[in-house]
């Protein structure tokens, strides 16, 4: 039980934990976290690729209906978070010559480029099931291989440090990495792929995602390789689980033990939201460019996102040194209902007949790079919160299980990525009316507006409520550890 160490609150509790001979807190490089952090290049580029054209691809590009893309990619999503758990709890409990997490991400990073340049390179002239069939099977292929290397990937990252703060710093960084992969890919991907050189819409063009799916794989796959290799300093057997193999190989056992943790119940559903509002927004980025502000220009269309990550980038940096002062989740509260309400922004007031009207860059820029630097809490804050849980659950239980927490966590994310692909493709087909090939109405284009603004910023606000119900703190993690490490559990 944690009993009263739960609840203490004393000032000097950090000074006993380093002063406790039985429990060295390991100082990490700046190089192990740098090589570290590349590794979340890879799952940054399949989150932003998938959200920004896999919709637009199938639906606008191969004409298969919004519908049909929504529940290819829900099946996909719905496998994908079944797994997720799996590949964490044996990721837990495996044993391997090269470490139990790496075992995972060198399998993982091996398959998941060759699957992502798939996805986006359907042979020519499909029938309409056959084109569905190709989406789902190359969507299975990408979400499975990245899983595999993803789960154990975060789950190490909680593994390289027990300090409170250093643990944000190693989320930080690794957000940081992302981010500038993310906005190099994203902005070339335009520039490169879609070149603004023909009439019409370049986005159209059914070869620039043959490209760019094939460009987007190789460097997720040697990025991943780069990662594994960087950090195998750090392999590990956990000889704790491998001693109580006999209760932990039960895989519903463990989901049931992690769920049973209030606090990892809170950040569970909060990020759960949060994620079906950001995935409705990505998914509807194209189109509310294209339709509700009438921007169509590559490079345009490049600026404006690279203006959210130049702002997620300085946001990173913000949060990793503010956090040393203000608890993590009162940091995650204003980020994200900062986020909500920057969000609704885009439909109160650009637009047709709205105060910014259609076709200037100056206010999408401002208004994307405000997002991106709220927004950002996200790549920083909730890592370093489920370490935290992670040390709370051993003290309860007397087992480390970070892959099942992050397994589960990815879990509701894929769950929420899911419900929002499937909610965003019905809506755009029944609610907006959305018909590709054909110039949409002015009703139309209205709701385009409010299916990409409205929605997510309600939904964001509502996690926002959600986390003040978190109260692990830092005094209450050192605690934990203080007696962690009287009891001889804490692995270094």
């Amino acid at each position: 039980m944690v009993l009263s160490y739960i609840n203490s609150k004393n000032e000097d509790m950090k000074l006993k934990v380093t002063n406790n001979p039985s429990r060295s807190v390991t100082q990490l490089g700046l190089w192990v976290k740098i090589l570290h952090g590349i590794g979340q290049i890879p799952n940054s580029i399949k989150t932003i690729l998938f959200g920004i054209f896999s919709l637009y691809f199938y639906n606008t590009v191969m004409g298969l209906s919004g519908t049909l893309v929504g529940i290819a990619t829900a099946v996909g999503l719905l496998w994908d978070a079944v797994i997720d758990p799996v590949i964490g709890t044996m990721s837990d409990t495996s044993q391997s010559r090269i470490g139990n997490r790496h075992s995972f991400m060198v399998i993982g990073a091996a398959f998941m480029g060759i699957s992502f340049w798939a996805f986006f390179s359907p042979p020519a002239a499909l029938s309409t099931g056959a084109l569905f069939t190709w989406l789902l099977v190359t969507n299975l292929m990408v979400r499975t291989s990245t899983s595999i290397y993803s789960i154990p990937y975060y789950a190490l990252g909680a593994e390289l440090s027990t300090d409170y703060h250093e643990r944000t710093s190693v989320t930080g960084i690794r957000g940081m990495a992302g981010l500038l992969g993310t906005v190099t890919v994203v902005v070339l991907s335009f520039s490169l792929f879609f070149p603004q050189t023909l009439q019409g819409d370049p986005k159209m063009n059914v070869d620039g995602y043959w490209a760019m799916g094939l460009f987007s794989g190789l460097l997720m796959t040697s990025l991943g390789l780069l990662s594994t290799f960087g950090t195998l300093s750090y392999k590990k057997n956990n000889p704790v689980l491998q001693a109580q193999n006999k209760k932990l190989r039960h895989f519903f056992d463990n989901c049931l033990i992690a769920w049973q943790n209030k606090s990892f119940r809170i950040i569970f559903i909060s990020y759960s939201i949060i994620f079906i509002g950001i995935v409705v927004n990505a998914t509807l980025s194209i189109y509310f460019l294209t339709y509700y502000v009438e921007i169509t220009g590559s490079t345009a269309i490049s600026i404006f996102h690279f203006s959210f990550y130049i702002g997620a980038l300085a946001g990173v940096v913000f949060w990793m040194n503010i956090s040393k002062t203000i608890e993590k989740s009162r940091l995650y509260f204003l980020g994200t209902l900062s986020t909500a309400m920057v969000m609704s922004c885009a439909f109160l007031f650009l637009g047709d007949g709205h105060l910014l009207g259609t076709g200037s860059m100056p206010p999408l820029c401002v208004g994307n790079g405000l997002a991106g630097f709220f927004a950002s809490v996200f790549w920083t804050i909730p890592a370093s919160l489920i370490a935290d849980i992670a040390d709370q659950d051993e003290l309860i239980s007397g087992s480390r299980r970070e892959g099942i927490f992050f397994g589960l966590f990815n879990f509701g994310e894929q769950i929420a990525a899911g419900a929002s692909i499937f909610i965003t493709g019905f809506l755009i087909d029944w609610f907006a009316g959305f018909v590709p090939g054909l110039q949409p109405s002015a009703i139309t284009v209205s709701r385009i507006g409010m299916i990409y603004s409205l929605l997510p910023a309600f939904l964001l606000a509502a996690a926002a409520f959600i986390i003040l119900r978190y109260s692990l703190d830092r005094h209450k993690v050192l605690s934990i550890q203080l007696e962690l490490s009287k009891d001889g559990m804490l692995k270094k």
